[in-house]
């Protein structure tokens, strides 16, 4: 059974699923294909756009009573991935934006872009009010294509690190040698699905836990897919 704590499975929101259709059917595939707690993840952009809470609590209660009906086991967590402004900080203090299942823990992306030192700032600022910052798709970042910094931001910045599934499913060459030695540094604590629908971004865990227990072992691939995850969802509520 895996654990997702990144999916854009909310209905209207953003990117992810467009429609209550698209939502009930990512829901299904998470389900059929092993997974029994997922977090709601939609972008948010404090102080740039409002976060339309309202119609994200709706389409997610659309979501329970789709999983009630169909007799899923599966729990689902409320929060959001924020894209880093000063902002974000107030905005989570005022619940305008929600941490993941109303914990301090808080999903956070970058431009690609991004230099270190933003990576850094955010860490630093978010942790200093007490919020617990989860980095999405680490991958993605040029600055921490230097594996020295990811393990600085690991062990000095005290941030969780997250990659996604269809990384380690479709990554090329330069990006497994990558993947291997953040692993090798012990500087990875999650992968998730940053699922987004049926076809291009679709949920793989599954077939990520299989990739990862042939490149490494069993172990390695439940704590990366599932074990890491429950330890964080103790401190959360599920919807």
């Amino acid at each position: 059974m895996f654990v997702d704590m990144h999916h854009h499975f909310v209905y209207g929101i953003d990117d992810g699923a467009q429609t209550l259709e698209d939502m009930q059917k990512m829901l299904d595939l998470a389900y059929k294909s092993g997974a029994d707690r997922i977090v709601a993840t939609p972008h948010a952009t404090p102080g740039r756009h409002t976060f339309q809470m309202e119609r994200y609590l709706d389409h997610f209660e659309k979501a329970k009573a789709w999983c009630a009906e169909k007799e899923y086991d599966l729990k689902l967590y409320k929060g959001c991935e924020i894209f880093y402004t000063e902002d974000a900080p107030r905005l989570l203090d005022e619940g305008a934006i929600p941490s993941i299942g109303g914990s301090r823990y808080v999903l956070v992306e970058f431009s690609p872009d991004a230099p270190y030192d933003r990576l850094k700032q955010a860490a630093r600022t978010l942790g200093s009010v007490g919020y617990q910052p989860i980095f999405a798709h680490i991958e993605r970042y040029a600055c921490l294509r230097k594996t020295a910094y990811v393990e600085e931001i690991y062990n000095d910045y005290q941030v969780i690190t997250q990659v996604n599934a269809s990384t380690v499913v479709n990554g090329g060459f330069f990006m497994r040698q990558w993947l291997r030695k953040v692993i090798k540094l012990g500087c990875l604590d999650l992968i998730s699905s940053d699922a987004h629908n049926l076809k291009t971004r679709r949920f793989c865990m599954k077939e990520c836990y299989e990739a990862l227990k042939r490149e490494y072992d069993k172990p390695m691939a439940l704590q990366l897919c599932r074990r890491n995850a429950l330890n964080i969802l103790k401190e959360c509520t599920p919807g």
